[in-house]
């Protein structure tokens, strides 16, 4: 009986904090699209972009002085989900407000860690009303994030296997864990979805891709080789840069000064070609407009800017995910194949690109490959699994610790 009762306990709360926890991610992201729009209404020339993205990494260096530097990554913020030791109410509001200000002010990094750490402190305040014990804190934590996740990228399994407790993060009580958490991330979706309605009139966060005009033939699907090592190498440049980066903004020493320092390149390179600003979702079928009159130098070259303004970003401390960058990154990557296989259906291309790119440098290569599938084409199996394939051979050859 009182095994019935946890678990019941589990799928009620699960279901109902879960699609409050995917409303939350809505209204964040709403807030983020409010702002965004309020700061680059009309038309942006070259000195505001310049003003406004330095604008705002003035901002989050004075909030990372406040904290000491000492504001959790993405991958600390899955980690210490379910981790109520772990949860300062201060630091929290502080990366909130840092993350909101980088997706407003042009950061090209996506909104998962605004996201994220809201809904912290909502299951924060959840949990000391109604957990009775540190394992039902952890649930709930883990719960919010699933839901949060699983609404933002459109992508339950996805939001699943993203906050399911890591090797490094807390571990306890896993029978039927991931059950509950992927309810939570379907309620979440319909939480999101709900809220959305009203809160996004511009929608959520979804990619689109024209449909796939060939069939997944033979000769597609191995064609498709080509656009996903392109993707492939571009999400391997992210994960290789990004140490590097962190390394040597870390020479100046002050966290403020290292913020000032990368968002200077982030900002003139964003001034010099301003389709680099954001996270790149929205940008995405302007690019491959463009990229049919594009050659592939100039195709790679854009994503390898892109590359280069995402490592920017989150080395200098504009806190926020990789998998909407990394998405553009894979589509212009991908799409560059073209050049010489212009037989090759352009779709493909790119969805192989994105799944290998996503693959790559997300961290965790299922969670990848689910929010490829959901998220951007929930068709072109053929396409998404040649990706998945060359981008599960690229994190095996350099697997990276951390979620991005």
């Amino acid at each position: 009986m009182a095994n019935l009762t946890g678990e019941l306990w589990r799928a009620v709360v699960a279901v109902l904090y879960g699609a409050a926890a995917g409303m939350i991610a809505a209204a964040v992201l709403g807030t983020m699209n409010f702002l965004s729009g309020f700061l680059w209404s009309g038309e942006a020339g070259g000195l505001r972009i310049f003003l406004t993205v330095m604008a705002g990494g003035a901002l989050i260096a004075g909030l990372r002085l406040l904290d000491g530097g000492k504001e959790d990554d993405l991958a600390a913020q899955l980690r210490q989900t379910g981790d109520a030791s772990a949860f300062h109410w201060r630091r929290t509001a502080l990366l909130a407000a840092m993350a909101i200000i980088a997706v407003a002010f042009g950061g090209a990094i996506g909104p998962e860690a605004g996201t994220l750490a809201v809904v912290a402190e909502l299951s924060a305040i959840v949990s000391l009303a109604i957990a009775r014990s540190s394992t039902e804190r952890q649930f709930i934590g883990e719960v919010g994030a699933a839901a949060a996740l699983g609404g933002l990228y459109g992508s339950p399994p996805g939001g699943t296997l993203l906050a399911e407790p890591t090797a490094e993060g807390p571990q306890a009580d896993p029978k039927g864990r991931q059950l509950f958490l992927f309810l939570a991330a379907l309620a979440g979706l319909a939480g999101f979805l709900l809220a959305a309605k009203v809160l996004l009139p511009g929608g959520g966060m979804r990619v689109h891709l024209a449909p796939v005009t060939a069939q997944d033939s033979p000769w597609q699907i191995v064609a498709a080789l080509i656009p996903a090592l392109l993707g492939g190498l571009a999400g391997l440049a992210f994960v290789v840069l990004l140490p590097w980066f962190q390394a040597r903004l870390a020479q100046f020493g002050n966290v403020g000064i290292q913020t000032l320092v990368g968002t200077a390149g982030f900002a003139l390179l964003a001034t010099t070609f301003p389709i680099l600003l954001f996270s790149g979702h929205h940008q995405i079928e302007e690019m491959l407009h463009w990229a049919g009159t594009a050659n592939m130098a100039e195709l790679l070259g854009l994503a390898a800017l892109k590359v280069l303004c995402l490592t920017l970003c989150l080395a200098s401390g504009w806190r926020g995910g990789a998998a909407f960058p990394l998405i553009f990154i894979g589509a212009a990557a991908g799409y560059s194949a073209l050049a010489f296989i212009p037989a090759l259906d352009p779709t493909v291309a790119s969805l192989a690109g994105i799944t290998a790119a996503a693959t790559v440098g997300i961290g965790k290569p299922l969670a990848a490959i689910f929010i490829v599938a959901l998220l951007v084409a929930p068709f072109g199996a053929g396409a998404i699994c040649v990706g998945a394939l060359v981008g599960m051979i690229f994190a095996r050859l350099y697997p990276v610790s951390s979620v991005h």
